[in-house]
């Protein structure tokens, strides 16, 4: 008994002596077994030196588009913990395909050796010296089982909608939002392509403001959409199908199709009495101004104040001093009278005239 007691003991003292002679030891866990195509699981990397080392260089990065997932850097650090050196890896792939699916990376470590130190302490320049000692590692293999699925979109999300009551005037902005907030592979959401036979589309570019986690990306999906038409027109349906997670369920989301109704400003009858006078009054050019500026709203260059608005209460002076840009005053005068102002609202176009210059001329 004795003996055994013994054997064991030097067993594990052998055991802890070559443990503490490794300068470092590498570890690596996945935080799933089993996933669906397209969902995102993380990839974590550890290496644990015996000390405060500053001799290693580690280069790790198997991020890229690989035939069964693609993989993005979620963090990478550098700490000393108990006073020994710990390097960090994190990473998040998305799934591709259904089957066993392995993770299987290498890592180089590069070691500075002695001559190096010796010339950087020498002050030698010495080109025959090796600076490094390099050392090929296999990474511990990562696998997961993944499962098929058809659906794209995979992920918790909530969808809202933003958008104007159905009744407008003839060339007012009908304005529409989509926001898409959640977790999961909101990458993957395309900009929506909306077609309205009877009216011109103004869109933006979607907005993405969301970050990598553990679980996919999480934040925000939006895109806004500005309608004008002088005429009735029907708003198309959207529709979006998503594999919920918390569910293990399909489930989607539809923007049914509705109409908005369209108010003419000015009936035939109405331009009877006095053609030449509403011919000068609509010119082209003066519709072409309106435009640029939902065009340039919506791409997210200005700022709409409540206080451009007519309500037919204000006074021109209060209204044109409560401008803050130029695009705001050149949309007030183009709705207060584009002929009267058509001199300066082409100098604001052209950027011949300063806000302050701008407003000095109006109000004088």
């Amino acid at each position: 008994m004795k003996n055994n007691l013994g054997k064991i003991l030097i067993v594990l003292i052998l055991i802890f002596i070559n443990l503490d002679a490794k300068e470092y030891i590498w570890s690596a866990t996945i935080n799933k077994k089993q996933a669906y195509v397209n969902e995102a699981v993380h990839l974590h990397y550890s290496c644990k030196f015996n000390s405060r080392d500053e001799l290693h260089v580690i280069e790790f990065n198997p991020v890229g588009v690989y035939e069964d997932y693609d993989i993005y850097l979620l963090s990478e650090s550098e700490n000393i913990i108990d006073g020994k050196r710990v390097n960090d890896f994190e990473f998040v792939a998305f799934l591709k395909n259904s089957g066993h699916i392995e993770f299987n990376f290498d890592v180089l470590m590069k070691k500075t050796n002695q001559d190096s130190i010796n010339n950087t302490v020498l002050g030698r320049d010495n080109a025959d010296y090796e600076q490094f000692s390099k050392k090929l590692i296999k990474q511990k293999k990562l696998s997961i089982d993944v499962l098929a699925n058809d659906i794209k979109l995979f992920g918790d999300f909530n969808f809202k909608v933003k958008k104007d009551k159905p009744n407008i005037n003839a060339y007012e902005p009908y304005h529409f939002e989509l926001i898409i907030e959640g977790v999961g592979n909101l990458d993957k959401l395309e900009k929506i392509d909306l077609k309205i036979p009877a009216a011109k589309v103004f869109a933006s570019k979607a907005q993405k403001d969301y970050i990598l986690t553990e679980d996919g990306y999480k934040g925000i999906w939006s895109q806004k959409f500005a309608i004008v038409s002088d005429k009735n027109f029907d708003f198309p349906n959207i529709n979006y199908v998503f594999h919920e997670k918390k569910s293990n369920s399909i489930k989607s989301y539809e923007v049914k199709p509705f109409k908005v109704s369209v108010k003419e400003l000015y009936r035939k009858e109405d331009l009877l009495d006095d053609v030449k006078e509403e011919k000068q009054i609509f010119k082209k050019e003066y519709l072409y101004y309106v435009l640029i500026f939902i065009s340039g709203f919506l791409a997210g260059k200005i700022k709409i104040s409540k206080n451009t608005k007519d309500n037919g209460n204000d006074n021109l002076t209060l209204k044109v001093e409560s401008c803050k840009t130029l695009d705001e005053l050149l949309v007030l005068l183009v709705v207060t009278d584009s002929v009267k102002y058509s001199d300066i609202i082409n100098k604001i176009e052209y950027k011949k005239m300063s806000l302050s210059e701008a407003k000095k001329q109006i109000i004088k």
